[in-house]
């Protein structure tokens, strides 16, 4: 390993950014920088992680490294946002960083649903909208100018894209209660599959259903949105623009109404071997197997088990799904790809900056960069997944074979990136 550098932290803002479609300006959206203290070729690349939560400041990765000698910084776009919001606030982010004093270099980073907004971005800035210009699209996709794009993209455990969806409860017989359930879909019930204090279960039956009746029920909550607009753009709406609109079942969290997190054996392993990288720098190529624990999932609570939005917001987020659409122990199949702005597998379609796909073993999105690799053109492409590491790089000690043996899976996945990818002489870097 190179020697690391002593590192500082920075907070900057950015001024007169639009937060919210319609022109309300924000006195600034925070920047959080990790410097080397040490001026080299190195801290002339930085690395921008996106995510719509405060918490991308702080990512532990990013501290990481920047110990190597690589600047770092993060950037919370805001929830509940546009994809205009989105596009113009990282446009506006990218463009800081590149006129940063001492910065040459921009390298996207987007770690969950930050995957799906920086290769949407990318593939933006790269390709523009013609792929969304759609009309099937209940609200059109925005008319964005050019954008700045990025040097390179990181796509870290970025999600399926369509986790709202699959938070979808087709179990309540009202979408605005969560409390009077319907047994055979009800995934708390012990008959079909859930065991209190341990690994849920449920058979190919209550799958089949529980997907079948999901679908249903997005239809169904999606038709009355729709609805609910039409009614406010003909003056019978409560507002003159947009509504509230809150979901009793149906939340992006991971551990919430998803059938995919309660029962293990769903989105469980890689099609084909992969290349694992373990505590210590070492690779095994293997099928990857996940190592995440059943969840014991929080229900019917206003912000825990159900979601809140904006009309056109929800609606902006349009699916479009096959007749066979169902999950299964490797992927998410039946969804349009191609229609979904925020859909990784799509977007990497059109992405040829240099393209980092990384998998934690201890969750489930690893199953998405597994299949995202498929379909990546960019020329200089790498792929790997991290032994250990839950969504958040934690650390996975219920795998643990002894005490310590995955060590730090935030510097695990900092040493190797920072010395064989980003410090890799030609790509970004000179030598």
């Amino acid at each position: 390993m190179e020697k690391l550098y002593e590192i500082t932290s920075e907070l900057h803002a950015l001024t007169e950014i639009s937060l919210v479609t319609g022109g309300i300006r924000s006195a600034g959206l925070p920047i959080s920088m990790y410097k080397p203290k040490e001026n080299t070729e190195r801290s002339q690349v930085c690395v921008l992680a996106a995510h719509p939560s405060e918490s991308v400041m702080y990512l532990e990765i990013l501290k990481e490294m920047a110990k190597h000698g690589f600047t770092t910084a993060g950037v919370p776009l805001g929830r509940l946002m546009s994809f205009e919001d989105d596009l113009t606030n990282l446009h506006a982010a990218v463009d800081f960083i590149k006129n940063f004093p001492g910065i040459k270099k921009v390298i996207l980073l987007g770690h969950s649903q930050g995957g799906c907004i920086t290769s949407m971005y990318q593939y933006v800035a790269e390709n523009g909208i013609e792929r969304f210009r759609n009309p099937d699209r209940v609200i059109p996709f925005p008319e964005v100018g050019p954008l700045t794009p990025a040097d390179g993209l990181m796509l870290i455990d970025a999600n399926h894209g369509c986790m709202d969806f699959l938070g979808v409860d087709p179990a309540l017989r009202n979408w605005q209660n969560g409390i009077d359930r319907i047994p055979e879909l009800d995934l708390w019930n012990p008959d079909n599959g859930f065991v209190e204090d341990g690994e849920h279960h449920y058979s190919q039956d209550f799958i089949n259903a529980f997907e079948k009746a999901q679908l249903k029920r997005y239809k169904e909550i999606y038709a009355i949105a729709q609805q609910q607009l039409e009614d406010i753009k003909k003056g019978s709406g409560n507002l003159i623009d947009d509504g509230p609109f809150y979901i009793a079942g149906s939340n992006q969290s991971a551990y919430i109404n998803k059938l995919i997190t309660m029962d293990n054996h769903l989105l469980h392993h890689t099609r084909t071997e992969r290349p694992l990288l373990h505590n210590g720098g070492e690779f095994t190529h293997e099928v990857i197997v996940t190592q995440r624990q059943c969840l014991k999932p929080i229900r019917s609570e206003l912000y825990a088990g159900g979601r809140y939005w904006t009309l056109k917001r929800y609606l902006e987020l349009q699916m479009k799904f096959d007749e066979d659409f169902h999950y299964d122990a490797t992927g998410i199949w039946g969804l349009d790809q191609d229609f979904n702005p925020h859909s990784t597998r799509a977007n990497v379609k059109g992405i040829h900056v240099p393209l980092l796909l990384e998998g934690n073993q201890g969750n489930h999105e690893f199953v998405n960069i597994d299949l995202t690799w498929d379909n990546a053109v960019s020329e200089d492409k790498t792929l790997f997944f991290l032994s250990g590491a839950n969504h958040g790089f934690e650390v996975m000690t219920n795998a643990e074979k002894y005490p310590g043996e995955f060590g730090n899976p935030s510097a695990t996945f900092a040493d190797y990136v920072a010395e064989e990818w980003l410090a890799k002489p030609g790509r970004f870097l000179e030598q």
